[in-house]
């Protein structure tokens, strides 16, 4: 694991932003998830980011190649294809547990966990494979893959960003003093996202 990391932080330095498209290509596609992105992102975001261009690229760069990727086991998965002989489909390295369980989520949470399961290591990837089975909207599919994983990059190259010249709680608090409003409209939202989760986690409960 530690010479894959190294290897792939190698890449990065060399070819940079194509370096960081083609790593999250391949996990988002799970061809060849040789590293989680735990192991490499926050890595090749201090190799990257140097400013706040750089940061842009870091993020369009991963943030594309995430969502392209993530179009692969999507549509090989996708309604009636499930039956049919696939080479493509063949070579996803992705166990039965692990597409029970992103099916799992997916019928309880619906299709807004394809979003929201960007953020998650072990959604990360696999939620394409019952979105396809779904037979989920391929735009709309696309539009919650490209914001879950934008966002996703954005927050990961931010924190190693912002981290170098400042502590995390400091960022928090100057933004929080300079920016009230928005700091309590930003702590609505999330009570209000956590209530509608709870709320949804209770139903589904009951509806068992």
């Amino acid at each position: 694991m530690v010479d894959l990391t190294e290897g792939a932080l190698r890449f990065v330095q060399l070819y940079g932003p194509f370096a960081l498209f083609l790593f999250t290509f391949l996990e988002s596609s799970m061809l060849f998830p040789f590293l989680p992105s735990e192991a490499v992102v926050p890595a090749a975001a201090a190799l990257l980011i140097t400013d706040p261009v750089s940061f842009v690229v870091f993020v369009l760069a991963a943030g594309a190649g995430g969502t392209v990727g993530a179009f692969v086991p999507f549509y090989v998965f996708r309604g009636s294809r499930v039956a049919e002989s696939d080479w493509i489909r063949d070579r996803i390295t992705v166990s039965d547990d692990r597409i029970d369980e992103g099916r799992e989520w997916f019928r309880r949470w619906g299709q807004s966990s394809v979003l929201w399961g960007r953020f998650l290591p072990v959604l990360r990837s696999v939620i394409s494979i019952p979105a396809g089975f779904a037979d989920m909207l391929p735009a709309r599919f696309g539009v919650y893959t490209a914001v879950g994983t934008i966002a996703f990059y954005a927050a990961a190259g931010g924190v190693v960003y912002y981290g170098r010249h400042r502590s995390l709680f400091e960022t928090a608090f100057e933004a929080a003093t300079d920016s009230p409003i928005l700091t309590v409209g930003g702590t609505l939202a999330l009570l209000g996202i956590g209530l509608l989760v709870k709320s949804r986690f209770r139903r589904s409960a009951f509806s068992e």
